[in-house]
């Protein structure tokens, strides 16, 4: 991880006074006066940013006449650890995702099979209609129907397994405690 930085007030330039500073930054940066008469109590304006951005920042309350520094920002554990089960969190919805996607291809392979088995049987028995009546009446054979795949079935439990690892997701967001490794 980068290092964050927070822009802290030192004071105002000896040409502005703080009404002026306040009217000006709460205009041109959309916010109430009241957050910004707080950064002139040494509250903070900004939420910490990478270096270039928090400068940038600087730049800004400069022309318009504050004066502020630039201040490392710790890296709390807390939020270490909180990042990394947030990163846990989207690799398991970057797998859920990805087993979804391979689950759909699966079943427009299935339905494709499907479709065309029947077309094929449609045209053979066509095709092959006048050997039918007399050869199968001959030789007395029994034609068992093809099975078909139950498609519906399938579906539906698929969408139960869906259901049943998104509850599980739902609930390792919401309790991280009991998913701990």
């Amino acid at each position: 991880m980068s290092q964050k930085y927070r822009v802290v007030f030192i004071g105002l330039q000896s040409t502005t006074s703080a009404e002026e500073v306040v009217t000006t930054l709460s205009s041109k940066l959309n916010i109430p006066a009241q957050k910004v008469e707080a950064f002139l109590a040494k509250k903070p304006l900004f939420a910490p940013a990478e270096q270039s951005k928090s400068l940038k920042q600087v730049k800004l309350l400069e022309r318009m006449g504050v004066k502020a520094k630039l201040v490392a920002v710790e890296q709390a554990p807390h939020s270490s650890s909180q990042n990394q089960k947030d990163e846990r969190v989207f690799e398991a919805l970057d797998y859920i995702t990805s087993s979804l996607i391979r689950i759909e291809e699966r079943l427009e392979e299935l339905e494709q099979r499907l479709t065309d088995e029947p077309e094929e049987h449609k045209n053979d028995s066509k095709s092959d209609s006048w050997q039918e009546d007399e050869l199968f009446e001959e030789l007395d054979l029994d034609m068992e129907p093809v099975k078909k795949i139950p498609t519906r079935t399938l579906q539906y439990t698929l969408a139960v397994v869906l259901i049943l690892l998104l509850t599980v997701l739902a609930l390792a967001i919401i309790y991280p405690q009991w998913f701990n490794l």
